[in-house]
Order: structure tokens, then sequence, then C-alpha cells
């Protein structure tokens, strides 16, 4: 029987089959063994590859299926922010494209600059690892790299855990951030690639050794601290209900209810010193509403809260939003953190009059038209708290493993406060949840992380999940903030480059 005809099938669908593969690395699947074989496997299929052109349309093809099911998501968002099946068909499907698109570009250009030594497979693979790298090092820098997924974040939850729940593959990101990890998953897969045995004891060994240091960092014992007790809240509500005028003081007071009611399973019973509430969390603009901040002192009078709220400022005839991290003590708020990395068309338009002025699609336009811009924020992320010194991250901010890292001297934990309600139900949940934790590895910090519908967690400078309230459950975590490690060498490393 001639095998041809199915080899040529296997051709063809081996680059959706390596895309697939990758996406299954990362969470909330975990397989990160697979995500190195997808990547082995396009590697080998350049190689087979008899032109440039056909080495970049290969790389396009696993990397647009790569982008397409692991941000398969953000129609549903679209769906959920308006309820509406054409603004997931002609927004959400549109820009999952285009972002997927957008990081396979990336590796095409890696691709094509290496090929001039494609004839050197050792070198030219080299190449284009260290290609990728430089390009996800990019996407670090600006609110439009979207650095949703780099390579790097498979080992963020998966593969080998500590005892203590501490991913231990991923413990290097203390010394070079996730980039340093994506470089060493596209060396073992350059490695194995060479399909030699030489090849395959190098990727061993370097597995081996990062399995091991990861082993030496999570067993050494955190610093003895004393700290007061902090309360992590989920209100688990519709995200919709916070900006409808009907329904948001019924928000507001189911919030203060959830944030009022002790962990059933907390065995300390002592009163935390600082409540800490999500994204948006309370629905008002609390300089100008004392309705709220009345409402805030009855429920919560000894206790410091710390919560996502939009602030809104009036210059002459200029009104100004931002989304904000605010510290209210005894319902009056005593300092701010302004969000700085905004979402490029979710919470600003970029060149909104170009945009509207161009042919797009009606679900498109009438989104774009419906949104209020929020103001960039200038103000520090550094937030004094009755526990120490937070560093504020709200929501899209916490993927940005440079700019959490080059802020976080003087912290003593980062909050992450979120709104994924539009992500209910989608890997986004986790996703995002595993990208928070490595910001833990790469600072030395503990992370506590309170997220509307979820997944709100508190992490230690390791990584590990030490407490968490499952998504769409209502619920709140009583806990004594977990201990700092002093700066890592990645902090230490951005300190001395940004300052």
């Amino acid at each position: 029987m001639p095998l041809a005809p199915y080899a040529a099938n296997l051709q063809r669908y081996a680059a959706p089959l390596c895309g697939v593969a990758l996406t299954l690395g990362f969470a909330p699947f975990n397989l990160w063994p697979l995500a190195l074989a997808g990547l082995v496997g396009w590697l080998h299929l350049l190689r087979q590859s008899p032109t440039r052109r056909a080495a970049i349309t290969t790389t396009l093809h696993i990397m647009l299926m790569h982008g397409a099911t692991s941000l398969y998501w953000l129609p549903w968002a679209f769906y959920y922010d308006s309820l509406n099946w054409w603004f997931a068909l002609g927004g959400g499907i549109p820009a999952a494209l285009v972002l997927a698109a957008w990081a396979a570009v990336g590796y095409a250009l890696a691709v094509a600059a290496a090929w001039r030594w494609h004839n050197q497979p050792l070198l030219f693979n080299t190449l284009v690892a260290v290609g990728v790298v430089g390009i996800e090092l990019l996407r670090n820098t600006t609110p439009f790299g979207f650095p949703w997924l780099p390579l790097g974040a498979v080992w963020a939850t998966g593969g080998l855990g500590s005892p203590n729940n501490a991913p231990l593959l991923a413990q290097l990101a203390s010394v070079g951030g996730v980039q340093l990890l994506s470089a060493l998953v596209l060396v073992l897969a350059v490695s194995i690639a060479t399909f030699t045995r030489t090849g395959w004891l190098v990727a061993a060994l370097l597995l081996s050794s990062t399995a091991g240091f990861g082993y030496w960092r999570t067993q050494q014992p955190l610093p003895a601290v004393s700290t007061g007790i902090i309360r992590v809240v989920q209100p688990n509500q519709g995200a919709g209900h916070k900006w409808d005028a009907t329904l948001r003081w019924a928000f507001l007071n189911s919030t203060l209810r959830t944030a009022n009611t002790p962990q059933t399973t907390s065995a300390t019973g002592a009163t935390p010193q600082l409540i800490i509430l999500p994204e948006t969390g309370v629905p008002f603009f609390l300089a100008q509403e004392p309705e709220a901040r009345a409402a805030l002192q009855i429920a919560l009078p000894n206790t410091t809260l710390l919560t996502g709220a939009v602030r809104r400022e009036e210059q002459l005839a200029t009104t100004r939003y931002f989304n904000s991290l605010q510290v209210v003590t005894a319902g009056e708020p005593v300092s701010s953190y302004d969000k700085k990395l905004l979402v490029p068309f979710g919470e600003f338009i970029p060149l909104r009059g170009l945009i509207e002025a161009l042919p797009l699609p009606v679900a498109l336009r009438t989104l774009s038209q419906s949104r209020i811009d929020f103001t960039h924020g200038t103000t520090s992320p550094l937030l004094a708290t009755p526990v120490g010194t937070a560093l504020g991250l709200i929501c899209y901010e916490g993927i940005f493993p440079t700019y959490v890292g080059r802020h976080a001297a003087g912290a003593r934990y980062l909050a992450n406060v979120t709104n994924d309600a539009w992500f209910t139900g989608t890997s986004a949940l986790a996703q995002h949840a595993a990208l928070q934790r490595l910001r833990s590895i790469e600072t030395g910090l503990p992370l506590v992380r309170s997220a509307n519908t979820g997944v709100s967690m508190v992490v230690n400078p390791y990584g590990a999940v030490v407490a968490q309230v499952a998504p769409n459950q209502t619920g709140v975590i009583d806990i004594a903030l977990p201990a700092a490690l002093p700066p890592t060498l990645w902090v230490r490393l951005l300190q001395r480059i940004y300052h």
C-alpha cells in the first residue's frame, strides 16, 4: 500500500496539531510536555520547509491555531459585555483573530530573520529561539504588546510541584523573569529537535537542573513575620450590576454583607486589619457621592478597605475618569492609585477619531461609540495599608513582568484586583490567575488577589496558592499575610536598569 498520501495528510494536519498542543501546555490544562512537543514539531516542520515563504506560512498556521484556541474566550467576553451576539460575531471574533495574528507575526519574523542559516539546523533553531524571546521582551514594554501567554507560563502552575504546591520549574523566574523560563523552554525544544542522543541528554540535564533549583528554592523557610489578618472578598456578582443605576446599591450592600462575614473555617477569630474588594468593588464615585461614603463608614467602621473604584475629576468643561485602587478608612478615601496600563479598546480607544471614521462593522463602531475613555494614571502604584505597602495591580497590569518587577522595590505584597466576570466559564480565568502567580515568584512577594467572580487567592512568594475561593462562588479568605522574601535577582536587575 502506498504511504505517500498518508504522509501528505500528516504534513497537512501537523501544523494545526502543533498549535493545539502548544495551547494544552498552558492553564487550565497544564500539560507542558505537550507544549514542548508542539514546539519540537514546529522546529521539525521548519527544517522540512523548502523556502523561507513555506517556513513563514507553516509558522503562521501553527501560531494562529495556538492563538485561536487559547483566546477563544474573547468573543464570549464581547457577548457578556453587551448581551448581544452581534457584538461577539462582529467584535469578539475579529479581536481574537487580530490578537492571534499579532503574536503569530512575531514568530514569523523570527523565522524570516534566521532563514539565511536554515541549512545549519542547530544554529537556525537557536537563532529562532533568540528571536522569539526578543519578541516576547518587546511585547512586555507596552499595553499594545498583549503579553498574555509567554512560553514560560507553561510552568506557572503545571509540571512538577513541590509538597507546598509551588511550581518547581517556574522558580528560575526569580532570576530572570518569565522570559528566562521562555528561553529554557525553547532551549529544551531545540535540544530535543536535534533528534540525537546528545541533544536529548542536554535536555534531560537542563530539565533536571531546573527542577533541582526549584526544589532547593522552595524548601527555604520563609522569614518569620508578625502581621495582621487580611480578608479577601469575592462578591460573585454580575459585572453589569455595578453600573446599572437601579442595581448598584444592591450590589454594594451585598458586597458589604459578604465583607462582614468571617470565613467559617478561619481558626484565628481575629478581626481583619484590611479588607480587600475587587476591581470596581465600590461602584460609586466616592469623592462626589457622600451617601456611598456613609454606607462604607457604617458597614466597616473600624477596618481599612482596599478596593477598586472609578475616580472622577472635573476640570472646567472636562471630565476625566480613572480606574483606581483606593485605600478607604472610616468611609473616607485616604490614598489612591490610578491604573497606568489601560486595556486598548477596552478601557480606551486609541486614535478614537480616526477609528470611528473608518467603515467598521456596526458592532465594533457601536461598541467604541458607547464607551468612555479612561485616563492613564500618573500616581505611584505603591499604597500604604495597615499590613504593609501594597503594590497595586489593577487587572491587566499583573500580566506585565517588567512593569511589576521594576515597581516591586519597597512593596510588602502584591495586591491584584480584577473583574474577570466577562470570562466566566472559560479558560481565561485560569490563564489570568496563573500569570499572577508568576509575578510572586519573580518578585519574591506574596500576592493577594480579589476577583469579582474568581479566581480570588492568596499566594506565597514561591507561587504556592495557600488559600483561594473557587470561581463563581461567594466567599472570603481570612488569613495572615504570608512573609516576603528579600528582593530577587530579577527585581534587583530591573532596579539597576530603570533607576
